[in-house]
C-alpha cells in the first residue's frame, strides 16, 4: 500500500472503533510502538547464571536433575509415555501405521503446509520461509520485518505453521510407540536447528505471542513423549528449559490484548497457564500461572457469549478457542489446580455449543473464517479430516473429564469411530474407555444460539444450519463474512449446499475478499451490493452496517421455521432489506425457503436486480429449465424448484437459472472447484421468492412427490 492507502485505512479504522474502546486501543498502540523503538539490535537471551538462580540451583547438573526427576507437574501419561502408546494402539491397531508414516515424512523433511501438498524440504528446514512463494524474512527483531505485503502474495502463515511443531507432536508419538531413536534424534536436530535460526524476539516466529504459547505447548508435548530416550540430556534439556522461560517472558511482555479482544489473547493466557505450571518451581511461574487463570476468567465472559459460542462470528474459531481452553482446563486438573468456576461453565457452554452445531456426517458447518488453527493435535488421521480440525475427537476428551455421556454419543454417531478416540485415549488412557462403554445414538433436536444467531434445524438426519448473526467481535468483523441467512444442508451422511470457507488471508487480499462476499454464500445479493461494506485492503475487519431482527422460531410438530431479516444502509436515504423465511415440513421430508429483498426508502417500489445463490459441494448437477437436480447413482439427491410467482425477468417465467464454476475452501490454503447455482430475477421487497429444496431417491419418487409438493405450496 502505498502512504495514501496507509493513511485512509487508518483513518477508516479510527472511525470504526467505538469511543468507549478508545484508552484499550490507545494503551495497546502505545505499548506496541514503544516496543518497537526499544527493541533489542542484538540477541540477548537467558543466561546459565540467571537460569540457575531463576530455578534456585547450583549448577547445570542440578538443574537437570531436578527437572527429570520430578514428580509435579505431572503430565498426562502417568506411566510413562510407551505404556500409554502401547494401550492406545491396542485401541486403534491402524494408528501405529498412519503416525509411523507421518513420523517418517517428518525425518525425510516432507511436510504438507496449509494447502502446499507434499513438498520436500531441504536438509535445514526453512524455517523463516514461505516456501509456497519462495519469500524469507531475515533474521532481524520482529518489530522490524514486514510482514505482509498485499500486492507481494507472501502468506507469514506459512513459517508460523511450521514454527507451531504440531509435526513434532507426531514425531514424539512415533517415538512412544515403536521407541525408534532416530525419531528422537530429530526431535533434538530440528529444535537446536530452529533455536539457532529463531534467536529470542529474532525472525518472523517471534511476531505474535499467539504463536509463542501454541509452539510452547506442542514442544512440551512432544518432549514428554519422548523424554526416555537418551538422545534428551545435558545441554539439549538445559536450552529446552531456557527456551521454554523465554517463550513465557516473551508472552507475559507482548500480551495481544489489544481490541477488539481475539482468539490470540485467550491462546496467550493459555499460554501462560501451561508454562506457569510446567515450569515449576521457576522463579516467574507461579505469576505466570495466577495471570493466567484470572485474565482467561476475565477475557471468557467478554469473548464467550451466554450461549456459550465464540463472538468472533466463526464455527471454526469456535472450536479453535475451545480447544485452547480444554486443554488447558484439563492440564489443571491433572496438577489440581483450582480453575475459575467462570472458566468452567464457559467451557461446558462451548462444548455444549459444539455438540449442537455437529452435522449428520461428524463435521461442523462452516460459517465465518476457517483457518484449521489448532491448539493440540493428537489423533494420527489429521490429513484426512475435512477442515484440520477435529471437533468430535475434542468432544469425546470432554465427555472423559466432565462425564457427559450424551457429548461421547453424538460425537460417535452414527457410527463407533476409532479414530476419533485417538486425542482421549493419548492424553486420558483407559478412562476414556470407561465413559464410551454402554451408549446409544442420542436424539437429534432443532435449537438455536441466539446469541451466535446460529440456528439448527433436525429432523432425523436431515439438517440445515442458518446464520443470522450479526458481524461479531462487538462489531469489528475480525472473522465474520458477508454470510447473514445463508445455510448448509445435508440430507442424511451427504452434504449438498454448503459454505464455500475462506481459503487465505494475507496471501491473496483479492481471494479473502471473494471468499467473504455476499456472492460467496447461500444467500440474496441486492444489485451487486454487499450486505456489509468489505474494505478491500483491510483484512481482519468488515464493516458493522447490517443490523438484524429476528422475527419467528419454531415447530408444531408438522413444521420447524425460522424467520428474520436484514436491514443495511447503502446510503442516506436508502437501505438495502432482505427478509428470508425458512421452513421445514417433516411429513412431506422437504424445505420452503421464502425471500423478500429489495430496498427501503427511496426507490423502494423500484425493481432490483436479486440474484440468489445456492453453492453445492464438487458433485455432479443438472439444469432442467428451473428445476436443478444432483444425480448421484444411490443415496439421496436434491431437487432446487423456484417459485416464480409476481416476479419479472427477461425470460418468459422472470426467473433465469445459470450452473456456474465457483470454489470451496474446507480448510486453509486449499480450494476446489464447485458448482454454483444461481436464480437471477427483477423484483421489489413487496414480491415474496420461494424455493422448494426437496430430497428424493429416485426419478419416479421425484416425480410423485415434485407434483405434490407444488400442488401445496403455490
Amino acid at each position: 500500500m502505498n502512504i495514501f492507502e496507509r493513511g485512509n485505512l487508518l483513518l477508516s479504522r479510527m472511525l470504526a472503533v467505538p469511543l468507549t474502546c478508545y484508552p484499550r486501543v490507545v494503551k495497546h498502540v502505545i505499548r506496541r510502538n514503544w516496543h518497537s523503538l526499544t527493541a533489542s539490535r542484538t540477541i540477548k537471551t537467558i543466561d546459565d547464571t540467571e537460569l540457575f538462580n531463576d530455578f534456585n540451583v547450583a549448577n547445570v547438573k542440578e538443574l537437570i536433575d531436578r527437572f527429570s526427576s520430578r514428580e509435579y507437574p505431572r503430565f498426562f501419561f502417568m506411566d510413562g509415555p510407551t505404556k500409554r502408546a502401547d494401550f492406545v494402539s491396542k485401541q486403534s491397531p491402524e494408528l501405529l501405521y498412519r503416525v509411523k508414516n507421518a513420523s517418517d515424512q517428518t525425518v525425510a523433511h516432507r511436510f504438507d503446509v496449509l494447502g502446499s501438498g507434499l513438498v520436500d524440504l531441504e536438509a535445514k528446514i526453512p524455517w523463516r520461509k514461505d516456501f509456497k512463494s519462495g519469500h524469507e524474512w531475515p533474521k532481524l527483531h520482529f518489530t522490524k520485518l514486514n510482514l505482509v505485503d498485499l500486492e507481494a502474495g507472501f502468506d507469514v502463515k506459512v513459517p508460523w505453521e511450521m514454527s507451531r511443531f504440531h509435526h513434532l507432536v507426531t514425531l514424539g508419538q512415533g517415538y512412544a510407540l515403536t521407541r525408534d531413536e532416530t525419531y528422537a534424534s530429530e526431535f533434538v536436530s530440528q529444535m537446536r536447528d530452529w533455536w539457532s535460526d529463531n534467536p529470542y524476539e529474532f525472525g518472523p516466529n517471534w511476531a505474535n505471542a499467539m504463536e509463542v504459547a501454541i509452539r510452547s505447548v506442542n514442544w512440551i508435548w512432544a518432549y514428554e513423549l519422548m523424554c526416555g530416550s537418551s538422545v534428551l540430556e545435558g545441554q539439549f534439556v538445559l536450552d529446552y528449559i531456557r527456551s521454554l522461560c523465554e517463550h513465557g517472558r516473551y508472552i507475559m511482555r507482548y500480551l495481544e490484548s489489544g481490541w477488539p479482544g481475539s482468539n490470540h489473547y485467550i491462546a496467550n493466557l493459555c499460554g501462560l497457564v501451561w508454562l506457569g505450571i510446567y515450569l515449576h518451581p521457576y522463579s516467574e511461574s507461579v505469576a505466570w500461572l495466577d495471570f493466567g487463570l484470572d485474565k482467561l476468567s476475565e477475557e471468557l465472559q467478554n469473548q464467550v457469549n451466554d450461549d456459550g459460542s465464540s463472538y468472533e462470528a466463526s464455527t471454526s474459531y469456535h472450536i479453535l478457542v475451545t480447544e485452547m481452553v480444554f486443554w488447558t482446563y484439563a492440564y489443571c486438573r491433572m496438577n489440581d489446580v483450582v480453575v475459575p468456576t467462570a472458566v468452567v461453565d464457559r467451557l461446558v457452554g462451548m462444548l455444549d455449543v459444539t455438540c449442537s452445531l455437529l452435522r449428520p456426517d461428524g463435521e461442523i458447518p462452516l460459517i465465518g473464517d476457517c483457518d484449521s488453527g489448532r491448539w493440540i493435535s493428537l489423533e494420527s488421521d489429521k490429513e484426512a479430516l475435512r477442515t484440520y480440525q477435529d471437533a468430535r475427537g475434542l468432544l469425546i476428551a470432554g465427555a472423559v473429564v466432565f462425564g457427559r455421556q450424551d457429548w461421547c454419543a453424538i460425537a460417535n454417531y452414527p457410527q463407533h469411530d476409532l479414530r476419533r478416540h485417538e486425542s482421549a485415549l493419548w492424553a486420558f488412557g483407559e478412562e476414556s474407555v470407561n465413559v464410551t462403554s454402554g451408549l446409544q445414538a442420542s436424539d437429534f433436536d432443532s435449537l438455536s444460539l441466539p446469541d451466535a444467531g446460529w440456528y439448527v434445524i433436525r429432523a432425523d438426519e436431515n439438517y440445515m444450519v442458518i446464520q443470522a448473526g450479526e458481524n461479531g467481535s462487538e462489531g469489528w468483523g475480525t472473522h465474520a463474512h458477508n454470510d447473514l441467512l445463508s445455510f448448509e444442508l445435508l440430507v442424511g451422511q451427504r452434504a449438498f449446499i454448503i459454505d464455500p470457507g475462506s481459503y487465505v488471508y494475507t496471501g491473496n487480499y483479492r481471494a479473502r475478499n471473494m471468499y467473504r462476499g455476499t456472492a460467496a454464500h447461500n444467500t440474496v445479493q441486492i444489485d451487486r451490493h454487499q450486505t456489509n461494506r468489505i474494505p478491500e485492503k483491510d483484512m481482519f475487519r468488515m464493516n458493522n452496517d447490517a443490523s438484524v431482527t429476528i422475527h419467528e422460531w419454531g415447530s408444531d410438530g408438522n413444521r420447524t421455521w425460522f424467520d428474520a431479516e436484514y436491514v443495511s444502509p447503502v446510503s442516506v436515504a436508502k437501505k438495502l432489506y432482505h427478509r428470508r423465511r425458512f421452513e421445514y415440513f417433516h411429513d412431506l421430508d422437504y424445505w420452503v425457503i421464502s425471500d423478500s429483498a429489495g430496498y427501503l426508502g427511496d426507490d423502494q417500489e423500484k425493481l432490483s436486480n436479486i440474484t440468489m445463490y445456492f453453492h453445492f459441494t464438487n458433485l455432479c448437477i443438472e439444469l432442467d429449465g428451473l428445476v436443478a437436480k444432483t444425480c448421484f447413482p444411490d443415496g439421496p439427491n436434491l431437487a432446487v424448484l423456484p417459485l416464480y410467482d409476481n416476479v419479472v425477468g427477461d425470460s418468459h417465467t422472470g426467473i433465469d437459472a445459470i450452473i456456474n464454476t465457483g470454489w470451496v475452501s474446507s480448510r486453509y490454503g486449499v480450494q476446489e472447484k464447485g458448482p454454483i447455482l444461481q436464480y437471477s430475477m427483477l423484483s421489489n421487497r413487496q414480491n415474496v421468492i420461494k424455493t422448494i429444496l426437496l430430497p428424493f431417491y429416485d426419478r419416479l419418487e421425484f416425480d410423485s412427490r415434485c407434483g405434490e409438493v407444488l400442488q401445496l405450496q403455490r
